[in-house]
């Protein structure tokens, strides 16, 4: 059973790993909250792993004490994991409306008024508008707000389905079928998260099932 218990947190650490890389090219803009769901699944697993061993040896050298640690530490675990996945739902929510508010204003500030980290956000808005082929946040017109456009119908160039210099600036504010992509990235990037999250829950899940 702890060699089992083993290889599951092994497992569970490799997905773990992968979804906290998905959500690179968005989690800077959004809550950081959302995203600690897999690194508590990647320590808890590791732990897991930790705890296999600790039972193997035990039950091999027939140590009480090993095994007395095993189990008192196995219910921490399920305790923790227990917790952690009903705040991240519950908190889940009220943290990307929160992010959505924020997303619009540095919109509306696009590309650097103080306080605003213009690099750093226009590379990862142009990363995100290009993976999930969107615009804006709830929509293209989002842009339209930036105050450095004052007004005009202009988007990023990495909103345009061809992407050359400049393509953003020469779309009209009803006509842009076929020339950038018009759905808002929030949704999207939510749909991910909750996708992901849902995979957390069930690993987490497994985790407290096998023990």
């Amino acid at each position: 059973m702890s060699s089992t218990y083993m290889a599951l947190g092994f497992a569970v650490v490799v997905c773990s790993w992968w979804l906290h890389i998905k959500s690179i090219d968005y989690r800077p803009l959004m809550k950081n909250q959302i995203f600690t769901a897999p690194v508590v699944l990647i320590i808890s697993a590791k732990f897991s792993m930790l705890l296999g061993a600790i039972g193997c040896i035990g039950a091999w050298f027939e140590k009480k004490i090993l095994l007395f640690i095993y189990i008192i530490t196995m219910i921490i675990i399920f305790v923790a994991l227990l917790l952690g996945v009903v705040f991240v739902i519950a908190f889940n929510e009220r943290v990307a409306m929160t992010a959505r508010k924020e997303l619009l204003e540095n919109i509306r500030q696009y590309p650097g008024d103080e306080g605003v980290d213009e690099n750093n956000f226009r590379k990862t808005m142009n990363s995100i508008q290009k993976r999930f082929h969107c615009c804006g946040v709830d929509q293209y017109q989002d842009w339209f707000n930036a105050d450095i456009w004052i007004g005009q119908p202009y988007v990023p160039d990495s909103c345009c389905i061809e992407e050359i210099n400049g393509c953003g600036k020469q779309i009209a504010a009803n006509e842009t079928y076929g020339l950038i992509y018009t759905n808002g990235c929030f949704n999207m990037i939510q749909m991910e998260i909750n996708r992901n999250l849902m995979i957390v829950g069930i690993l987490a899940f497994v985790l407290v099932f096998v023990e």
